[in-house]
């Protein structure tokens, strides 16, 4: 009876013993399709990631080549067919990318080429593609003078997996924007420096095409900063001027600070200055006169072509003036022509001199009086855009080209009434403003001229009368000179302390020129804080500017270096970037071109 029950036992343990190993044998199995599933899923993850980064890789290439297509003064705004001939990914770009290959086709599905799609065309501001002749739809942007102009760059890659292939359909946006430079409070197409003594804001964007060196904790950059080189918390090589220790400046938080990298262009901007054409050197092409014989790559943004009138200022101070078409106007012309003569015949006055102590040299001036451009009878003076676009082009033709030799420039005076629609004067010599500008009024009558200390940046000083609206102006010249209210020709030759600088305003944005730190004996380029030269004592007076200031040439005319003795004291800068900008720019403006990567996407 006991053998019995033992056998049955038995069975029973070998049954169960079946059992756990069939069980434990379908939780392997489980396990291992589990496994293998994972595996499969996390091979197919990866190699989808590299797929997206071997697109990414593509689409960097596409970007760089349509920026320098779009850069090219014959395709500013390439169309489709401008695009269809991007060189095609290399194989040698991704070694680790086995029978790499790549086609413009677009996309067929179970094709192995390793990238397909590649292209970059020319879309409206929906995004959806264009006629392959035409240019993409403009798409305006925020602000005055800024324009979109958006491209689809496509790759579509794809890359064998455990199973099958993963395809990685990578889009994104390229944008062409075009804006005003007074859009930045300071920008600078060379090396910014900016070393301020006294607690100095900056109250508008920040941007250099090159590097930026600051090395002081008095500066606040109170909007964002980007450059196109690096940001160096120190002095530039070569300034001799700066031997302190180095300080970080003051910024807030983000967007104040933005890393960005990228050079922004003042179209169109290929130079050569080895070729046989004079008109396509440098950017400065802008505040030169055209030269005829040879095509003008800048002729729609240099400012003796855009001005409604040329004044030429001759060596014996004979006077030419002559219309946009290059027309000598006289008292013998008519029509608009005889209107434009006659408005600015009576308000330049010629071989006057002043003493100019950082050029060490006495400037023959010819002087444009503003007061007598318009008729002041009328209750709101306003510029008839019939006969005259607000553009002023002013120079002395017999200036030395080098700096060296005839010393001349041009002045503005009584500017502090502008008509409606704004003014610009532009000059390829120095240009001297003198006293308040663009304020409705003078002296003490100016708000701004009464207060005398740094004002808080987020309450600024009111720059002009109460029942004056500051038209947008901007002063254009190889260098631009700030003298004040006080300011008197005959005192220009007795040392710094006869030449005493009173509380002054200025309204305008400022294009000139520098002279870069070390260019000799270690000079210092003035900086930021110096851009816009000094002559007088201002150690007791206050500047208060409000403008845009834009640095693109290095000054030719006006070379005297910063530093030299009885030529200045500094003022108390009340300096802020005039936001009125981004509504309204000067007559005349010439246009800044971003080139963007915007929206990212895969595409199904």
């Amino acid at each position: 009876m006991n053998m019995k029950i033992q056998s049955k036992a038995s069975g029973s343990a070998i049954v169960l013993v079946i059992s756990i190993m069939a069980t434990l044998m379908v939780i392997v199995a489980v396990a291992a399709e589990y496994t293998t599933i994972i595996n499969r899923n996390v091979s197919r993850s990866n190699t989808l990631g590299n797929a997206i980064g071997i697109a990414d890789g593509c689409i960097d290439e596409a970007f760089a080549y349509w920026r320098q297509v779009s850069k090219t003064p014959s395709t500013q705004f390439p169309t489709t067919d401008d695009l269809d001939t991007i060189p095609l990914p290399a194989a040698s770009h991704f070694p680790s990318v086995k029978n790499f290959s790549a086609t413009r086709n677009n996309y067929v599905n179970g094709d192995t080429t390793t990238v397909q799609q590649y292209k970059v065309i020319a879309v409206n501001p929906q995004w959806n593609p264009m006629g392959n002749a035409s240019v993409p739809t403009k798409q305006i942007g925020q602000g005055p003078d800024t324009v979109i102009y958006n491209y689809l760059a496509s790759a579509y890659v794809t890359l064998p997996t455990l199973r099958g292939n993963v395809v990685a359909k990578v889009q994104r946006i390229f944008q062409k924007r075009q804006e005003s430079p007074w859009n930045w409070a300071i920008f600078f197409n060379d090396p910014l420096e900016i070393h301020p003594g006294p607690i100095f804001h900056v109250t508008g964007w920040v941007h250099t095409n090159s590097n930026l060196y600051t090395g002081h904790d008095s500066l606040y950059f109170d909007d964002k900063v980007s450059y196109g080189g690096d940001w160096t918390i120190g002095f530039k090589p070569g300034d001799g001027q700066h031997s302190e220790t180095p300080m970080s400046p003051h910024y807030d938080d983000t967007p104040a600070y933005d890393d960005a990298h990228e050079p922004f262009d003042i179209s169109p901007s290929v130079f050569n200055t080895s070729d046989s054409n004079p008109n396509n050197d440098s950017y400065r092409e802008l505040i030169e006169l055209p030269n005829s014989s040879s095509s003008d790559p800048l002729a729609t943004q240099r400012y003796y072509d855009q001005a409604s009138i040329n004044i030429e200022v001759q060596a014996d101070n004979t006077v030419i003036f002559r219309n946009s078409n290059g027309t000598i106007m006289n008292a013998s012309s008519s029509g608009k022509n005889l209107e434009l003569y006659n408005m600015f015949k009576d308000a330049v006055t010629t071989n006057q001199s002043i003493q100019d102590n950082r050029e060490q040299a006495t400037m023959r001036v010819a002087t444009l009086d503003v007061s007598k451009l318009v008729n002041w009878t009328l209750s709101t003076p306003t510029w008839d855009s019939d006969k005259f676009n607000g553009v002023v082009y002013m120079y002395d033709s017999s200036a030395s080209a080098n700096g060296v030799g005839n010393k001349r420039g041009i002045r503005i005076k009584n500017g502090s009434y502008i008509p409606n629609g704004g003014l610009t004067l532009a000059s390829n010599n120095p240009v001297y403003v003198q006293g308040d500008f663009n304020t409705g009024a003078t002296g003490t009558n100016v708000p701004s001229n009464v207060n005398g200390s740094y004002s808080d940046p987020a309450v600024t000083p009111d720059p002009q009368a109460a029942s004056y609206e500051r038209q947008p102006c901007s002063i254009v010249a190889d260098a631009v000179n700030v003298l004040s209210n006080a300011w008197l020709d005959a005192n220009s030759t007795a040392g710094l302390g006869s030449r005493i600088a009173s509380n002054t305003t200025i309204n305008a944005a400022i294009i000139s020129g520098i002279v870069p730190s070390g260019t000799s004996n270690g000079n210092y380029s003035g900086g930021a804080e110096n851009f816009p030269r000094f002559l007088e004592d201002w150690s007791s007076a206050t500047l208060t500017y409000y403008g845009s200031m834009v640095e693109l040439y290095k000054s030719q005319q006006n070379i005297g270096t910063w530093g030299k003795s009885n030529v200045y004291s500094p003022p108390t800068r009340e300096w802020f970037f005039d936001t009125n900008f981004r509504r309204d720019t000067p007559p005349g403006s010439p246009l800044v071109f971003t080139y963007k990567k915007g929206k990212w996407a895969l595409a199904r």
